[in-house]
């Protein structure tokens, strides 16, 4: 979920006013071999996933909690009262014996969406069914790995900002997700030295870079090596060194570097047939007004005219949705995550944690004053702390091949303008054929420290849209880039386990 990348029917108003005044428009219509961050290998603990719990007498029959290995709050500022909502879940299949299971951290997007939509809807244990009860998700990132889900920024879900104010900008919101990070690990010194891959979709495309970059940027100033980042940020004098290890990150149909994606945006609805060679015209005038609102560094009205694009191309096309232009609807599942963390019994068995009751706190997927907050800051790039990343870690960049909004040719155009060591060496590199079962499940390219995956018969949500291949992906990546295995699940995969890790969402709601 990610109120950048959907259009919604607030924007209808701006819309009419922008583009009626439109000229012509009918107003009906090799690894490097640098510095690497360590990853320890030490204390590793397993905790079993609890049993369901029920969420009490008067709940549906089979409305279920299936209870995470720890959950609850963590300090961000315990002097003005924020902290933000975590759950975590122990490696479902890992090996007492693997003492180095890496844990992933998934951020959804927005800005302002809850991370436990993600664990609700995309890639978490559990998906919620439209009669509030679970149903196991087989093709969840938790299989082999341990998952932490956080709400951020400090204002969004169950996460608590007290007398703090809500970040208005990416360098704050990492500084607040930091110090979330530092407390869970310091809560749980056994993890430290598992390595944490962090992850996340859409407006994470921001998120996560940022975020990384601070981890990184924190560690080189306590190993003596700041100077050498080449985009430092002014980070606060009292950042502490980190005390988990940081391996690798992995953003989904990201939205990374507005002026870039932009630009290409107008050329990818009309390759998708979405438009046609009149309306294109139309539609790169107005990218180009996006884009002079961006050089001129007018950030919110560059952000509501890149609103009335997308709009536009949404209309033009009769799409439910540009994040998946198959779907007949758009990605519906916000009302069934609200209702169930909003349900009384299930605030009673968060309640020993903090969470206040439902008549105090409605919990929302996306906060729209956190949005409001962030509209400044959406349209600022990121793509150099990318840059710096990819000096010291490997990162995966992935797309579903139906997203028309933050999908392939979006990434495809800031990807190819960033400047990183291995700029040469991946423009020439070949893109691979990925097979599952024998089958093309997608496009794979790699050089050095970074990976570019193109999924085929997938959206916006690659894991939501199809479970067994985004797990496949993740497990595929972390396993060869970040800990120098081998692996080859995916070659043994067969048609049963296909059907059987299918989500009849995607099914329902598709063409």
């Amino acid at each position: 979920m990610a109120i950048r990348c959907i259009v919604s029917i607030c924007v209808l108003p701006i819309l009419l006013y922008f583009v009626c005044g439109l000229p012509g428009l009918p107003c009906d219509a090799a690894r490097a071999d640098k510095e690497k961050l360590v990853i320890g290998t030490k204390n590793f603990h397993r905790y079993k996933t609890a049993a369901a719990s029920s969420l009490g007498k008067g709940a549906k029959k089979n409305l279920t909690l299936p209870e995470p290995t720890s959950y609850g709050y963590l300090d961000v500022n315990a002097e003005k009262g924020s902290a933000m909502y975590y759950m975590y879940y122990e490696a479902q299949e890992a090996s007492p014996d693997d003492d180095d299971v890496p844990i992933v951290l998934w951020l959804q997007g927005g800005p302002g969406c809850s991370s436990f939509f993600g664990m609700l809807y995309i890639n978490g244990p559990y998906f919620v069914n439209d009669d509030l009860t679970l149903r196991r998700n087989l093709g969840t990132w938790n299989r082999i790995y341990g998952m932490l889900f956080i709400e951020q920024p400090i204002g969004v879900g169950f996460s608590k900002r007290g007398t703090a104010a809500i970040p208005d900008n990416e360098l704050n919101v990492a500084w607040d997700l930091y110090r979330a990070l530092q407390s869970f690990f310091r809560n749980n010194p056994h993890l430290q030295s598992r390595p944490l891959i962090i992850t996340g979709e859409s407006y994470a495309g921001k998120y996560v870079p940022s975020i990384s970059h601070f981890i990184l940027q924190a560690t080189a100033r306590a190993n003596g090596f700041e100077e050498r980042l080449r985009h430092p940020r002014k980070l606060s004098d009292n950042v502490e060194a980190p005390v988990f290890q940081l391996g690798g990150l992995a953003v989904g149909n990201g939205f990374t570097d507005a002026e870039t994606q932009t630009a290409v945006q107008a050329q990818v609805a009309w390759g998708m047939g979405l438009i046609d060679s009149v309306q294109r015209k139309l539609a790169e005038q107005m990218q180009e007004q996006v884009i002079e609102l961006v050089r001129s560094r007018e950030w919110r009205a560059a952000r509501n005219m890149s609103d009335v694009l997308l709009a536009y191309i949404a209309t033009s096309g009769g799409s439910a949705t540009l994040e998946d232009v198959r779907r007949n609807t758009g990605y519906d599942s916000r009302s069934q995550v609200d209702a169930y963390l909003n349900s009384p019994h299930l605030r009673e068995l968060l309640a020993p944690s903090g969470v206040p009751p439902t008549s105090a706190l409605s919990w929302e997927s996306c906060s729209a004053e956190v949005d409001h907050i962030m509209g400044h800051d959406v349209m600022k790039s990121v793509k150099n702390l990318v840059a710096d990343l990819l000096d010291y870690m490997p990162v995966l960049l992935y797309q579903g091949q139906w997203d028309a909004e933050c999908g392939v040719g979006s990434n495809d155009a800031w990807i190819h303008t960033l400047q990183w060591h291995g700029h040469g060496g991946f423009t020439a590199a070949r893109r691979e054929f990925w097979r599952v079962n024998g089958r093309i499940a997608g496009y794979w390219k790699s050089y050095s420290t970074l990976d570019v995956l193109v999924l085929r018969n997938t959206g916006h949500m690659v894991p939501h849209d199809n479970p067994l291949i985004g797990q496949l992906m993740l497990e595929r990546w972390v396993e060869i880039a970040v800990r120098g295995l081998s692996y080859d699940r995916d070659a043994h995969v067969t048609p049963e386990e296909e059907a059987e890790y299918a989500n009849p969402d995607q099914a329902e709601h598709s063409t």
